[in-house]
């Protein structure tokens, strides 16, 4: 794991997400629950490379899928996993949504 001793706490915080178990349940009818869940759920400290072709992998299959919108609304519901892809959203992508819809919402009531 790289040294981020140089950086501020909260930046390190960003880095390298603490690991933490995962809440994730695949839906009964989801396209992932004949495949093998290590591809939706990732590694943290997974090497670039590796994690953005498993992600891909994983977003491929989502594409497929009878429950993508069902699934991406419980993912966004539940807040970003530090690693894996649900909904067909890898975390970034998970997060970047997040912050929009704050940003809307700080928005709306900021012109009430």
């Amino acid at each position: 794991m790289p040294d981020r001793s140089d950086l501020p706490s909260s930046a390190r915080d960003i880095a390298e997400p603490a690991p933490r178990a995962t809440t994730w349940i695949p839906p009964a009818a989801g396209a992932c629950r004949s495949e093998d869940l290590r591809l939706f759920l990732g590694m943290p400290g997974e090497p670039a490379v590796a994690r953005i072709a498993r992600e891909e992998e994983a977003k491929r299959i989502c594409a497929c899928c009878g429950v993508l919108l069902e699934c991406r609304a419980a993912a966004l519901a539940d807040g970003a996993e530090p690693t894996g892809v649900r909904g067909g959203l890898a975390p970034e992508e998970q997060r970047a949504i997040a912050r929009r819809r704050r940003r809307r919402g700080s928005r709306r009531s900021a012109g009430r």
